[in-house]
């Protein structure tokens, strides 16, 4: 996969969103800076950028932290979903969002460091509001 053979030559990727899962933070249309992350540094909240079973790519929010079998194992969840995606096991990250560009009306561009602290602690909070979310359409 082109996108594997980027971020393993430590290189950074820049890509556009397209789909609509992690509304209401990402719209679509923003870049987002994604780099190599080792897995033992990843945290519930931080965005991330996989491939499922099926060898797709996707981006979603890692919302649980395991480890078994000698693996880091992930849970992850777009916001907008209503479901959990199947387990992710540290091999299958490609890499993290480290920023976002998002394109405001009348042509400015914001920059999103993913990294600073006031950004993870939202990151970690959108946790809990896709999981409350979750739990909301289970009840209902």
């Amino acid at each position: 996969m082109l996108f594997e053979d980027i971020l393993n030559s430590g290189l950074t990727l820049r890509v556009k969103v397209t789909g609509k899962s992690m509304a209401t933070v990402l719209q679509g249309g923003e870049i987002l800076t994604i780099k190599k992350t080792p897995s033992s540094s990843l945290h519930i909240g931080d965005l991330i950028f996989f491939k499922t079973r099926l060898g797709f790519p996707l981006l979603h929010r890692i919302v649980k932290k395991g480890y078994e079998e000698n693996l880091h194992i992930f849970r992850t969840k777009g916001d907008a979903s209503l479901s959990m995606d199947e387990p992710v096991r540290g091999p299958e990250i490609l890499g993290k969002v480290s920023s976002v560009e998002k394109q405001l009306s009348g042509g400015k561009t914001i920059h999103i460091d993913m990294e600073s602290f006031f950004r993870r602690s939202i990151n970690y909070l959108m946790v809990f509001i896709s999981l409350g979310r979750l739990i909301i359409s289970r009840v209902f």
